[in-house]
């Protein structure tokens, strides 16, 4: 009688890591910092960490600027403070209040559609300001913060 062995369930290959850390000892304290190092030096021109253009600068930035709300605490202070400078940019210009949701889309838009050329400062901070509010705002602009935010919750444990 030919018999087969199955695979071991994926609890049993989980429990060899680290209470479930796929990154070691990291937290999302630590991937915030890390985040913002790979983004500062991306920004000022690393040779290994490449921003060269404004996609890659508007994804840098808004991966950076979830993970710094996700980690709390001084980080969230920082994209807390980043979300009012994109939301007092979009909030009084005289043509009505947009609301949270509408500053994000707002920022992200801009950060998008306009012609950067080699400045890639600007989008990566309008896509970070416009993380911020997206999470804030929730619904459909919130979901991929929240994806982004669960996955650096599952990456650490948390």
């Amino acid at each position: 009688m030919l018999t087969t062995t199955s695979p071991a369930p994926p609890t049993a290959l989980a429990a060899e890591i680290n209470g479930m850390q796929f990154l070691g000892a990291v937290t999302l304290s630590g991937l915030a910092l890390l985040s913002a190092i790979a983004f500062v030096a991306g920004l000022r021109g690393s040779d290994k960490v490449k921003i060269n253009n404004k996609d890659q600068a508007m994804v840098w930035g808004f991966i950076t600027g979830t993970l710094w709300v996700a980690a709390g605490g001084t980080w969230a202070d920082f994209a807390n403070g980043a979300g009012d400078i994109g939301q007092g940019l979009t909030r009084d210009t005289g043509f009505g209040d947009p609301g949270l949701g509408g500053s994000a889309i707002a920022l992200l838009l801009t950060a998008w559609a306009w012609p950067w050329k080699k400045r890639m400062l600007w989008p990566a901070l309008l896509s970070l300001m416009g993380a911020v509010l997206a999470g804030q705002a929730g619904g459909l602009p919130g979901i991929v913060v929240n994806v982004i935010r669960t996955i650096a919750a599952k990456l650490t444990g948390g």
